[in-house]
C-alpha cells in the first residue's frame, strides 16, 4: 500500500547562507524553503551529502537529496522550528500574497533595483515596451 505524503508549499525566498562540508565552505543562497527543506541556489553537492547550513549564527543540518549544476534540494535533518531562518520564512509566508505563486521576491524583501540604487537598470518586461525598446 502506497500512501501520499502531503508535500507543503515552499516559499520564495532570498537568503545568502555559508554551506559547510567535511572538506569546504560555499556561498549560496536558500531560494525557497518550507520547514522541512529547501533549494539552494549557487552550489551544488553529490546527492546524499550530509553538510552544514550557516546564517546569522544558526547553523542547521542538511542532506542533499538532488543536485543539478547550479542548484540542489535540500533536507533539513531537524524541522526548523526557531531561529533567524525561520524567522525569515514565517515573514516570507506572511507577505505572501493569496494567490501569489510560490516562487519569487516577496514584499518581506527589499527588490533588487531598491538594492543596486536603480541607477543604469532597464526593465525588459512588458509594461514598459517590451524587451529591448527603449521606453525614454
Amino acid at each position: 500500500m502506497e500512501t501520499q505524503v502531503e508535500r507543503q508549499r515552499r516559499i520564495g525566498v532570498e537568503i545568502p547562507v555559508t554551506i559547510t562540508t567535511v572538506l569546504d565552505s560555499l556561498e549560496a543562497a536558500i531560494a525557497d524553503m518550507t520547514e522541512h527543506g529547501a533549494q539552494v541556489i549557487g552550489c551544488t553537492l553529490p546527492a546524499g551529502t550530509r553538510f552544514q547550513i550557516e546564517y546569522m549564527g544558526q547553523t542547521l543540518y542538511a542532506q542533499c537529496r538532488w543536485a543539478e549544476v547550479d542548484r540542489m534540494g535540500v533536507k533539513f535533518s531537524f524541522p526548523l522550528t526557531d531561529g533567524p531562518l525561520h524567522e525569515r520564512l514565517m515573514l516570507a509566508r506572511a507577505s505572501q500574497l493569496p494567490g501569489e505563486a510560490p516562487t519569487g521576491t516577496h514584499l518581506a524583501y527589499e527588490p533588487m533595483q531598491a538594492r543596486l540604487g536603480g541607477q543604469g537598470l532597464r526593465s525588459f518586461g512588458r509594461a514598459t515596451g517590451g524587451f529591448g525598446r527603449r521606453t525614454g
